[in-house]
């Protein structure tokens, strides 16, 4: 073998980067001290990922971090970054670093707070204010702050102006938080709360997928009024709905069944399934209402239910005609 010959560094910088995409970050650094043509490709990766489970301290991961941005070469597009802490405490840490990346021109941002959960209501934590400094060029915003005992409430001075898909879990909205995205066309809220009232409004012209998942365990309201939207998925939300969406496609309603479900009609919906897994909610539920939403479908083309939910239709349908 000819010792001379170095065939990784002769290979091109794409695919050099693709292979350092597999490798955990210190060591990706650690090559830039094999030969001056090493020295500066890790500042070049596109995807960077930092968890705290590799620093002793949260100041050592913030040293790290900040070490890694301020040598990046910003002539190359940072398209991911992602963030995962597994601490008691950590929000400030964590807004620093993503306001940082956002500084960077992010495309994609991945936060997962992972902190000790204990479930609590807003009279005990209302939440905590976090700033963000807003972004023209993040597309995607992903953050999971399990954490009852910290909740955060999402603020911004600035618009996301490029964003068009927010997926939230364990965050506390408050009424209005959807202006700050005014371009946005994929929503995910999971487990989420509402601050200073009981109305969840989603009320934005250009959403085009909605997610609701494991709402508020308090019967409230959720308004929304979506022109353009065309997949809504309910999961285990109990709540009042009323919804205006006259280009809706899709509609899933999983777990729990809503207390009210009134809409504008759903004129364009082609594929509707409610799938009320558990007897038990489904017979403690008003039947009247499962027959009011199952009259929404009358002009859907593919209808799946489950086996509760016929069941309590059959019921009804057994009763009227006792009655008559």
């Amino acid at each position: 073998m000819d010792v001379e010959c170095d065939r990784l560094s002769v290979l091109p910088d794409d695919l050099i980067l693709k292979i350092l995409s597999f490798v955990d970050l210190k060591d990706a650094i650690r090559t830039s001290v094999l030969s001056p043509r090493w020295r500066s490709v890790w500042t070049w990766i596109p995807c960077l990922s930092f968890s705290s489970q590799d620093f002793p301290t949260m100041d050592k991961l913030s040293d790290f971090v900040t070490h890694v941005l301020s040598r990046r070469n910003n002539q190359v597009q940072l398209s991911s970054f992602k963030l995962y802490l597994w601490e008691t405490s950590g929000q400030d840490v964590a807004l620093r670093i993503m306001n940082h990346a956002f500084s960077l021109n992010v495309q994609q941002l991945n936060i997962e707070c992972m902190l000790m959960y204990r479930p609590c209501s807003l009279e005990e934590n209302p939440g905590i204010p976090y700033p963000l400094s807003g972004s023209q060029t993040l597309k995607q915003l992903t953050m999971r702050w399990l954490s009852g005992a910290d909740y955060i409430i999402l603020t911004s001075t600035r618009e996301f102006s490029s964003l068009t898909t927010l997926y939230l879990s364990y965050i506390t909205l408050y009424d209005g938080f959807l202006s700050m995205y005014p371009n946005m066309e994929n929503l995910t809220l999971y487990h989420c709360r509402i601050t200073g009232s009981k109305v969840l409004s989603i009320c934005h012209p250009r959403l085009l997928n909605l997610t609701l998942e494991n709402g508020d365990s308090r019967a409230f309201t959720v308004n929304v009024v979506t022109p353009q939207l065309k997949n809504l998925t309910i999961a285990e939300y109990f709540a009042r709905y009323q919804i205006s969406a006259p280009e809706l496609a899709s509609l899933i309603i999983k777990g729990k069944c809503p207390c009210k479900f009134s809409t504008d009609g759903f004129h364009s919906l082609e594929k509707a399934q409610l799938s009320l897994h558990s007897l038990k909610i489904v017979q403690s539920s008003d039947p009247s209402t499962i027959i009011s939403l199952l009259q929404e479908f009358h002009n859907v083309k593919l209808l799946s239910l489950s086996a509760d939910v016929i069941q309590v239709y059959y019921k009804d349908f057994l009763s009227d005609n006792a009655i008559n």
